[in-house]
């Protein structure tokens, strides 16, 4: 008798199973590295609602424009942060760099109008150190060499030459170069990282 009802359930389920594998939805994404079975589709509504919390967007505090009437800071209407313009609380944001790039650090000039920031390419990381008035129609002027990695921007306080991070000795050191920003022949270096260091400037002395 067990061996009757033994025979039986493997009967049902060796004509079952197919059925049941027939019945199972199944998709491959991703040139089959993805397998999707019984997942439904997702309704295109809930991708939508989605959006709405993922296309957040912020808004950073830069720097004083020179008076101290404006502010500048760093947000997006596009897919990338620039630099805006606010002139007063509540007040409409003017759009002032315009690149397909997001933009890193930015520091105004003391006691000038003109703006320093670092960009990278592509997200290569390698950003560069680039120089631009504000309201002019002139393109911005990258004062590095195009190669390296540079950061860590310092202003003097003359507003004539910029202190920065640069690996361009040797393209793994984090060097501390200066240089005159409207002679970016003049970049220098000022000290040497050891090998496996983290240096940058902090501020120049008061002479």
């Amino acid at each position: 008798m067990k061996t009757s009802i033994k025979i039986a359930f493997l009967v049902v389920a060796l004509f079952s199973g197919p059925a049941i594998l027939a019945d199972v939805s199944r998709t491959e994404l991703n040139n089959g590295n993805l397998v999707l079975e019984d997942i439904p589709d997702i309704p295109r509504s809930v991708v939508a609602d989605l959006n709405r919390y993922q296309n957040v967007r912020s808004a950073g505090f830069l720097d004083w424009t020179p008076g101290g009437e404006s502010i500048y800071i760093s947000t997006r209407f596009g897919d990338v942060s620039q630099v805006h313009r606010v002139d007063h609380p509540g007040g409409a944001r003017h759009q002032v760099t315009f690149f397909d790039e997001p933009m890193g650090s930015v520091q105004r000039q003391p006691g000038g109008t003109r703006l320093v920031f670092t960009m990278d390419a592509g997200g290569s990381e390698f950003s560069q150190i680039f120089l631009l008035e504000p309201g002019s129609a002139s393109d911005a002027i990258m004062l590095t060499d195009g190669k390296s990695r540079n950061g860590s921007v310092v202003w003097d306080r003359a507003g004539k030459r910029i202190a920065y991070q640069s690996t361009r000795r040797n393209g793994s050191n984090n060097d501390i170069w200066m240089m005159d920003v409207d002679n970016p022949e003049t970049a220098h270096i000022v000290m040497q990282s050891r090998d496996g260091t983290y240096w940058s400037a902090s501020d120049f002395s008061p002479d």
